[in-house]
């Protein structure tokens, strides 16, 4: 039985991006649930933190979303955490921002 890795390598360049793209798209809605859950939040605690409403939290964890560097900002501190934004460079040195 083949494996994953191996299925994916012998799919068509444009599947495997297709594949990549929607991976992404999953990782995203699952970051945005763990968060809700670890923290014990629902969707109309943090829609009422965020003064906004219920769909609008099903709107930033929609998948394909892509959601504004400002939005994410506010979910952040909603969760009572903070954004930062890590930049890897060619020669490995990390750089961090505090957003």
């Amino acid at each position: 039985m083949r494996t994953l890795e191996q299925v994916i390598a012998a799919c068509s360049p444009e599947s495997r991006a297709r594949i990549e793209k929607r991976t992404a798209e999953i990782r995203q809605d699952l970051i945005f649930t763990m968060l809700c859950e670890e923290l014990n939040i629902s969707q109309t605690q943090l829609a009422a933190a965020l003064n906004a409403n219920q769909p609008s939290i099903v709107k930033i964890k929609k998948i394909g979303n892509d959601p504004r560097l400002s939005t994410l900002k506010h979910y952040a501190t909603a969760l009572g955490g903070e954004l930062t934004l890590g930049i890897t460079l060619p020669d490995d040195q990390r750089i961090v921002l505090i957003l």
